[in-house]
């Protein structure tokens, strides 16, 4: 009897610990804000350019004498996010980034920049924290990967560039208990994990020309699912 009373304890507890993993996987997401163009546009622009609307499309466009321009959320996303959103480069030269967890170095989640930032990338590979993923980056002849800044290890790469200008992409990139990964279409590009995953920050979306060649994109239906 007593055997038939430990078996019996032990399959409500292994019920109790599936029914909670279950439970916490369907949570994820809960909080999911599409991002309209009106909002969108209320994100603080960092670097010189501009960024407007375009019909149901935000479009974003660097200045001749542009460092790189990109677009910070006002929001903090804790922990796990995923970020979704169609994006469309207009010029050939144009390298199109996505950052997660972008936040001052230490327990901060909060963001200074100072105030005559001019848009150039090593303030944020080198003095900030966040995932940096880079997907069409053709023109710098490096294929898609994921770095963390500011340490600049790159954990996770692709095999081959697959994007070009004039065409719209369907782009995922997320952060979930540690893993790390891009899509693009539908396609899983890359998975990989961060033993020692960063916390909430912001999340920003860059563009930058290459080789004296401006960039500009268009962006649309913005998608974030957070815990």
């Amino acid at each position: 009897m007593k055997e038939i009373n430990r078996y019996l304890a032990l399959v409500l507890i292994f019920l109790f610990m599936a029914t909670s993993t279950f439970s916490q996987a369907n949570d994820f997401g809960k909080n999911k804000s599409e991002i309209s163009p009106d909002e969108l546009l209320k994100w603080t622009i960092m670097g010189k350019g501009k960024v407007e609307k375009s019909g149901s499309q935000v479009a974003m466009q660097e200045s001749d004498d542009s460092k790189g321009i990109m677009l910070v959320s006002p929001d903090v996303y804790d922990n796990d996010v995923v970020v979704r959103y169609k994006v469309m480069a207009l010029t050939p030269a144009t390298v199109l980034v996505a950052l997660l967890s972008v936040s001052d170095v230490g327990d901060s989640d909060q963001l200074t920049v100072p105030e005559d930032f001019d848009g150039s990338l090593g303030l944020f590979t080198s003095e900030k924290e966040n995932y940096f993923f880079a997907f069409k980056n053709g023109p710098h002849n490096v294929t898609p990967f994921v770095k963390k800044s500011p340490e600049g290890k790159t954990l996770g790469s692709a095999s081959e560039n697959t994007m070009i200008a004039g065409v719209y992409y369907d782009i995922e990139v997320g952060k979930k208990q540690g893993k790390l990964w891009l899509t693009v279409d539908g396609e899983k590009l890359f998975e990989t994990t961060d033993p020692e995953p960063l916390k909430g920050g912001h999340i920003a979306l860059r563009i930058r020309g290459t080789a004296g060649f401006k960039a500009g994109c268009l962006l649309k239906d913005l998608e974030i699912s957070s815990n």
